[in-house]
């Protein structure tokens, strides 16, 4: 199955996280979508098995086309020539145009710069190059997406584009629920003193996106490489300036 738009995610979960209003968007367009899950999350809260139920229910909200698992192994993924493969070989498989993935240069630890995020996004760099080579030893026939671009962008970088997804927003909410597992630890207990749990964290993420382009909710993404536009235009055609 041919797809518009692929996204990777270093964790079930993340992937939703970081362009989960995006991908609802580009289905509600028109476009087939899917996400990539390099690790079952192994190392998190919940069983592996909990966790892939959860990706389930968080698909069926978002409406993917295409939902797999490369069970690379949580708080393991590496930049080594297999994986490159590996993941080169779904780009072939289901020959996106647009690949997305956590952005690579983040700040060690935790967080943002979680091994598996930062990998992440060197790994399918790498691999979206590979795809395309016809003697690298990847199933399929090459094929080159037409762009990657990244998500997590880290403070102080600034995005690209941003995305309006202000009408998707409450179903995104839903889709990042489902990850029960991820957000709850059962072996902490709740702060007496309310504070934002990760789903609101995200909203005020997203609002402050949004305010920037005069939206209400809005996710950012990054592109390392020139965007060709055919008719300069277009970028404003949205823009209404500030009262």
């Amino acid at each position: 199955m041919k797809l518009n738009l692929l996204v990777y995610g270093p964790h079930p979960d993340d992937a939703e996280i970081g362009a989960g209003g995006l991908l609802l968007k580009m289905k509600d367009l028109g476009y087939a979508t899917g996400i990539v899950d390099m690790t079952r999350g192994d190392m998190g809260w919940g069983t592996p098995e909990e966790r892939d139920r959860e990706c389930a229910e968080a698909a069926a909200i978002l409406k993917l086309d295409v939902r797999v698992n490369l069970d690379m192994g949580d708080n393991r993924i590496e930049d080594t020539f297999e994986n490159r493969c590996k993941v080169a070989g779904v780009i072939r498989k289901y020959r996106p145009e647009i690949v997305m993935a956590p952005y690579y240069d983040l700040p060690i630890g935790r967080g943002l710069g979680h091994n598996d995020h930062f990998k992440t996004g060197i790994l399918v760099a790498q691999a979206f190059n590979l795809a395309h080579l016809a003697k690298a030893p990847v199933d399929g026939e090459p094929y080159q997406a037409k762009a990657i671009f990244y998500y997590f962008i880290p403070p102080g970088v600034r995005p690209t584009f941003s995305v309006d997804v202000t009408p998707y927003y409450e179903r995104w909410m839903e889709a990042l629920a489902c990850h029960k597992t991820q957000f709850r630890n059962p072996e902490k207990p709740r702060p007496k003193t309310p504070v934002l749990d990760v789903t609101e964290y995200i909203g005020v993420i997203s609002q402050t996106h949004g305010w920037q382009v005069g939206a209400r909710h809005a996710q950012s993404f990054l592109a390392t490489s020139p965007l060709k536009i055919r008719d300069p235009m277009e970028l404003v055609r949205e823009v209404h300036p500030r009262p």
